[in-house]
C-alpha cells in the first residue's frame, strides 16, 4: 500500500428554491367554473339582427304638403303677377303726341264757321248793291254829267267791295283758324293727360296685383308649411317609437352579457388568499464525489484488494 497525506473530501452542495402558487378556495371554484362556461356560451351565441323598422316613413300630411309644393311649383308664374308685369310694361311707354298739321288744324276747324262768313259776305254784297243803287239814283238826276262820275263811283264800290269780301274770308278763316288750333291744343293736353292718368292707373294697378300676387304666394306657402310641420311632429312621435323598440331589442340582446359581467364583478370581488409553498431541493453527490470523498486511503484500499 502506498501512503500519503489525504485531501478532505468537498462538502455536499444544496439548492433550495420557493415556489409561490395562487389557488382558488374550494368554495369558490364552483362559481368560477360557471362563470367560464356561461362566458363560453355566450361567446358562441350566433348574430341577432334587428327585424323591427328603424325609419319612419314620410307621414300622410307630410306627403301631401310635397304634393303641394310641387304643383306649386309646377303652376308656373300666377296670373295676377302676370297681369301686374303688363300694367308695368305700359308704363312710361312711348307717347306719341297730335301734331300741329294743316290736315289736323283743318281737321278741328268748325264747319259752320264758313256759313257765318258767307252771311257776312251776301250782307256786304247787298249793301254793295244798295249803294250802288243810290249812286246810279244820283247820276239819274244829274243828268249827263252824271254818267262818267257814276262809273268812276261805281267801280270805287267794287274794288270797296271785293277788299270787304277780302277781309271777311280773312278774318273769318283766321278766326277758325285760330280756334281749330286752341282745340288742337286742348286736344293734345287732353291726350297728354289721359296719357299720365293711364301710366298712373297701371302702375297702381300693377302694383296691387303683385302685392295679391305675393299675398297669395304667402298665403299658400304657410299653408304647406303649417300641414308640413303637423306631418313632421307625426313622423317624429313614430320615430321615437322605432327608436325606443330598437333600444329595447339591444338592451334584452346584450342583458345575458351584462349580467355576466355583473356576475364576474362579483367573482372579482371575493377575497382569493395566496398560498405560498416553501420547497427544499438538495443535490445528490455523483459517483466521482463519492469516491472523491473517500480520500487517498480509500484508493490504496481498493488497490490492495486488486493485487
Amino acid at each position: 500500500m502506498s501512503g500519503g497525506g489525504g485531501s478532505s473530501a468537498p462538502a455536499t452542495q444544496f439548492t433550495s428554491s420557493t415556489v409561490q402558487q395562487n389557488t382558488l378556495p374550494t368554495y369558490a371554484q364552483p362559481y368560477v367554473e360557471r362563470a367560464f362556461r356561461r362566458a363560453e356560451v355566450e361567446s358562441l351565441q350566433p348574430y341577432t339582427p334587428y327585424g323591427g323598422q328603424r325609419l319612419a316613413y314620410f307621414s300622410p300630411d307630410e306627403i301631401n304638403a310635397q304634393a303641394m309644393t310641387r304643383g306649386f311649383a309646377g303652376a308656373g308664374t300666377p296670373e295676377s303677377l302676370t297681369n301686374a308685369e303688363t300694367r308695368f310694361e305700359n308704363v312710361g311707354a312711348s307717347f306719341d303726341p297730335i301734331k300741329f298739321t294743316n290736315e289736323n288744324i283743318q281737321a278741328r276747324m268748325n264747319p259752320f264757321q264758313q256759313n257765318v262768313i258767307d252771311i257776312q259776305k251776301r250782307e256786304a254784297q247787298r249793301r254793295s248793291e244798295m249803294a250802288g243803287d243810290r249812286i246810279s239814283d244820283a247820276a239819274t238826276k244829274a243828268g249827263g254829267l252824271g254818267g262818267y262820275r257814276e262809273a268812276i263811283m261805281q267801280a270805287e264800290r267794287e274794288r270797296n267791295l271785293g277788299q270787304r269780301m277780302d277781309d271777311i274770308q280773312a278774318k273769318g278763316s283766321q278766326q277758325a283758324f285760330q280756334a281749330a288750333s286752341r282745340q288742337l291744343d286742348a286736344d293734345r293736353r287732353a291726350e297728354a293727360q289721359a296719357f299720365d292718368l293711364e301710366n298712373r292707373a297701371n302702375l297702381m294697378a300693377g302694383q296691387a296685383q303683385m302685392g295679391l300676387a305675393d299675398a297669395t304666394q304667402a298665403d299658400a306657402l304657410s299653408r304647406i308649411q303649417a300641414l308640413q310641420g303637423i306631418g313632421m311632429q307625426q313622423r317624429a312621435m313614430r320615430q321615437a317609437g322605432l327608436d325606443m323598440g330598437f333600444e329595447d331589442f339591444q338592451r334584452q340582446r346584450s342583458y345575458p352579457q351584462e349580467q355576466l359581467a355583473f356576475y364576474n364583478a362579483m367573482l372579482q370581488g371575493l377575497p382569493m388568499p395566496v398560498q405560498q409553498a416553501n420547497m427544499n431541493y438538495s443535490q445528490q453527490p455523483g459517483l466521482f464525489q463519492s469516491l472523491a470523498s473517500l480520500g487517498l486511503g480509500g484508493l490504496g484500499l481498493y488497490r490492495g484488494m486488486q493485487s
